[in-house]
């Protein structure tokens, strides 16, 4: 850091000694052009900002005592050194009693100068470390105040609430909080957000936060929480009217724009409710959220006052299954494909036609055709679908639709290799051990197949084909089971909560992390961790 130094003196030789006196700069030290008497300090200080102040105590018009003590009335924080011709006590004493740091003879040496310099740098940095330790505390205090208050009220968001609800005074009522709107903001590239924030959760939830408050113009009415159980959604219920609604809306895409945040889709509520209805409230808002297009852009929808009008979607005909089937035993791996990727157009999915339940629902019905084939024809390919399958349900919470279609056919050219190639095995080595390096040290971080693919310049399905010969596991398998190792060294620390855990680990969605972990692991994490400390 660097400091300003201002000298005073009415003498000009003896300010231009102390501008050539020593090297300012070799010190972090800005020399500011000196003053000629008190009253231009005082005027300058203002917009000048000197951290050290040089004063000759023999000055006209304002002497240096008599700026020594004004500066210690209104500028206590400046450190002030005095200089003078005159060995007088009176006048030494007085720079004390004026808190001043030390006082000076001229003519001022070079060894005496940077000796009081030193001392005054010291108290400076001191300084500095004080206030930087108090602004770390208070903001870590902030964070954990506003973690308390999200976990409030997400536990209102599923109807439980342990615990007495704490909320600010201008919300702790029923009464005061009703007749508002909700807005529910959906981030899916949370984990390159968090990158942002070096993976402090807390941190880049207060921050978010901190911007929806400002869009809302600082509204100290309304509530803003993040959902602990899925820290990529944000909650906002306010007592906007809906056309102002729809104008923070879209100021909240203008605010995270896609480059740089990922697809952001906006939930709008219509009609107004109370603290008692938060929960009703979210649920109607997650329905709609499900109807969003399944594309990588932003989006803003809301939930309609008419019941039943939720769009049905895309489906797959008993016909196409027995064709899709019948195909599959008949070893037709090419029309298979084209079957699956042809019908309703399901290869340009991502289109803009299809919305993440159309989505969802077709790739439910054709993975559990293919996972039917594989349990009758070929269960010994048991364990390798079902790792297909965590894949495409990963991939779907991303929005990432060229990785669904490529863990599909991933799984689709499983049904038919039967012998590894060894020669492209040994080729690719080198490029799939790199990844695996890269899993191991950045498994917090959005990792996705076609992005690796992308990154090492292979094809997808090639890449996850010599990945598993390799090292017997898929790609995700393998990331899934370094999040678990992770989350369970994490779990030793009682201080952290599993949320808090969930995150680190790449998860945004508590409830998800929660059940890939029993699925691995066998028990629930709240149950692995009692068990830790029984």
């Amino acid at each position: 850091m660097k400091y300003k130094v201002l000298a005073a003196d009415d003498e000009y030789w003896s300010r231009e000694n102390l501008r050539s006196l020593i090297s300012w700069e070799d010190y972090s030290i800005e020399f500011l052009d000196p003053a000629c008497d008190g009253e231009e300090v005082l005027e300058r200080i203002e917009e000048e900002k000197p951290d050290i102040i040089l004063t000759d105590i023999n000055m006209p018009f304002l002497s240096g005592l008599e700026l020594l003590q004004k500066l210690q009335t209104e500028h206590p924080e400046i450190i002030t050194i005095a200089v003078s011709g005159y060995d007088d006590f009176d006048k030494v004493k007085g720079v004390f009693v004026s808190g001043g740091l030390d006082y000076i003879l001229k003519p001022v040496g070079k060894e005496e100068l940077v000796k009081i310099l030193t001392k005054a740098l010291g108290i400076l940095e001191e300084r500095e470390m004080a206030r930087k330790h108090k602004e770390t505390n208070q903001i870590q205090e902030h964070k954990i105040s506003s973690f308390l208050e999200d976990s409030e009220y997400s536990a209102l968001l599923s109807g439980k609430l342990y615990g007495q609800f704490t909320a600010q005074p201008h919300v702790s009522s029923t009464k005061e909080f009703s007749g508002v709107a909700a807005l529910l903001v959906k981030f899916y590239n949370i984990a390159e957000i968090a990158e942002k924030f070096e993976y402090d959760n807390l941190q880049m939830s207060l921050s978010i936060k901190t911007r929806l408050r400002n869009l809302t113009g600082c509204n100290a009415e309304a509530i803003i929480f993040n959902n602990c159980n899925k820290m990529s959604e944000f909650l906002i219920f306010t007592s906007y009217r809906i056309n102002s609604l729809r104008i923070l809306a879209e100021n909240i895409l203008e605010e995270f724009p896609l480059d740089e945040y990922g697809p952001v889709s906006v939930i709008l509520h219509e009609q107004t409710g109370s603290l008692d209805d938060i929960g009703s409230m979210y649920r109607d808002m997650v329905a709609v959220l499900v109807t969003r297009p399944f594309t990588h852009s932003h989006c803003i929808l809301a939930c309609s006052q008419e019941e039943g009008s939720q769009s049905v979607g895309k489906t797959v005909s008993h016909r196409i299954e027995e064709e899709v089937y019948h195909l599959l035993n008949t070893g037709q791996k090419s029309d298979t494909a084209k079957l699956i990727f042809r019908t309703c157009d399901f290869k340009h999915c991502d289109n803009g036609e299809w919305s993440f339940l159309d989505v969802k629902q077709y790739v439910r019905r054709i993975t559990g055709i293919l996972y039917r084939y594989v349990q009758e024809q070929h269960p010994e390919l048991t364990a390798q679908a079902e790792e297909a399958m965590d894949d495409i349900d990963y991939y779907m919470k991303c929005l990432d639709a060229p990785s669904v279609m490529a863990s599909i056919r991933i799984l689709l050219d499983s049904l038919w290799e039967n012998n590894p190639d060894k020669n492209s095995t040994d080729s690719a080595g080198s490029q799939v051990e790199q990844i695996r390096q890269y899993i191991l040290t950045s498994y917090h971080e959005n990792i996705t197949l076609t992005a690796l693919a992308a990154a090492y310049h292979m094809d997808a399905s090639y890449l996850s084909r010599m990945f598993s010969q390799t090292y017997g596991e898929t790609i995700i398998a393998c990331l899934t089971r370094v999040r678990m190792e992770q989350a369970i060294r994490l779990m030793e620390d009682e201080e952290k909560k599993l949320e808090t855990i969930s995150f680190l680990v790449g998860y945004d969605d508590y409830n998800y992390f929660s059940r890939v972990f029993r699925k691995k692991v066998g028990v629930s994490p709240r149950e692995y961790r009692n068990n830790m400390y029984k």
